[in-house]
């Protein structure tokens, strides 16, 4: 070695290693932070309110796709929370937050209220002898009927969301829906003797012709019958022709008839929601609650920063013609935007058709 040269650094090869290790670091540590902020994070970005699993027999299965066969992506107990993404037809889009997993489940198992959540109950219906329970889409005023029940008919309590209803599957009637708790126990009630003096009426004549109008029950029918209309309503006449000066009241999508004679086009019925018989065009009409029509809406959901989003009567803004409130994040069914900047839509919240301003929904 020459006089003055310096000998090679022993610790240049650590440092160069020391570099590289940590650049890795700080690359994972980006790649970590793009994953949980862009791809993990994206994932529950467009999410529309919380619910919980309820009523359940053992799990709620989460699948890859709404195909009912579809890959089990994970299993709920009653009482786990997950997030709405999307409402389809059959099934709900949800991201499970906990597991970091979105995927398609039965949305009849799923409630908003945290506390309305629970272990089904096996009940059965303790109406009158010739009484029926009606099952409801909604405990809002204005509700449609799902399905009826006699007494004695079992059912699976799914939910209690408030003091007067309880959320039910009827297995017989094949329906989720609504039901006054108080016309539920817990034995099956014994079958009722008839009383001669209460028998349903028999509304196949009164004095020589058909009863139009108020009644009672009619003692026999040919069958249940739903309304079947996109639009409007299905009217009640007196008369088997189409005319507005017939007119008696007015059937809405999904309510149900019994249809006590065929005549034709023109049947005559009984409607349990007006308490009364008549005529009605039978080509509204559908045997059962399935083939009723649903509207191939999009669905919206009102967007509000304080207040709420009023459904009007008419297609303005009046004080005078507000006949419901929305709450920011529910649910707002598009009908008709032919009209401009007010929508003519459906509130299930509500159970209200109605218009509102096309500014607030989302």
């Amino acid at each position: 070695m020459y006089q003055g040269q310096q000998p090679p650094r022993k610790n240049n090869r650590k440092a160069v290693i020391a570099a590289v290790l940590g650049g890795v670091v700080v690359l994972a540590l980006i790649l970590a932070a793009v994953w949980y902020f862009v791809i993990r994070d994206g994932k529950n970005v467009e999410t529309a309110g919380d619910y919980y699993v309820t009523g359940c027999k053992e799990v709620l299965k989460v699948r890859e796709s709404e195909d009912a066969d579809s890959k089990v992506l994970t299993k709920l107990n009653n009482g786990e929370k997950v997030s709405l993404v999307e409402k389809a037809s059959g099934s709900w889009k949800v991201y499970i937050e906990a597991e970091d997993i979105t995927g398609y489940l039965d949305y009849h198992y799923l409630t908003n209220d945290r506390d309305a959540a629970m272990d089904p109950l096996t009940r059965y219906v303790a109406v009158g002898g010739e009484e029926e329970l009606t099952m409801l889409n909604t405990t809002e005023g204005g509700g449609s009927s799902v399905g009826v029940l006699e007494r004695g008919d079992e059912v699976s309590v799914l939910a209690l969301p408030d003091e007067d209803y309880a959320y039910i599957y009827a297995a017989d009637a094949n329906a989720y829906g609504y039901v006054e708790r108080d016309k539920l126990a817990e034995d099956r009630p014994a079958p009722e003797e008839k009383d001669d003096g209460e028998e349903k009426q028999d509304a196949s004549a009164s004095g020589g012709g058909d009863l139009i109008g108020p009644g009672g029950p009619p003692a026999r029918d040919i069958g249940v019958y739903y309304v079947n209309v996109k639009t409007g309503y299905l009217a009640l006449r007196n008369a088997k022709a189409f005319d507005s000066s017939n007119e008696i009241g007015k059937m809405y999508n999904g309510d149900y008839v019994y249809a006590i004679r065929n005549d034709g086009e023109y049947w005559y019925v009984y409607s349990p929601f007006l308490g009364a018989y008549g005529y009605t065009n039978a080509n509204y009409l559908v045997s059962s609650y399935s083939s009723v029509y649903t509207y191939d809406s999009s669905i919206y959901y009102a967007s509000v920063d304080s207040g709420y989003l009023a459904l009007r009567s008419a297609p303005a803004y009046d004080s005078s013609n507000e006949i419901g409130k929305i709450a920011n994040g529910q649910e707002v069914d598009l009908i008709d935007a032919s009209l401009g900047s007010y929508w003519y839509v459906y509130v299930p919240a509500l159970g209200q058709y109605g218009y509102v301003n096309s500014d607030y929904l989302r």
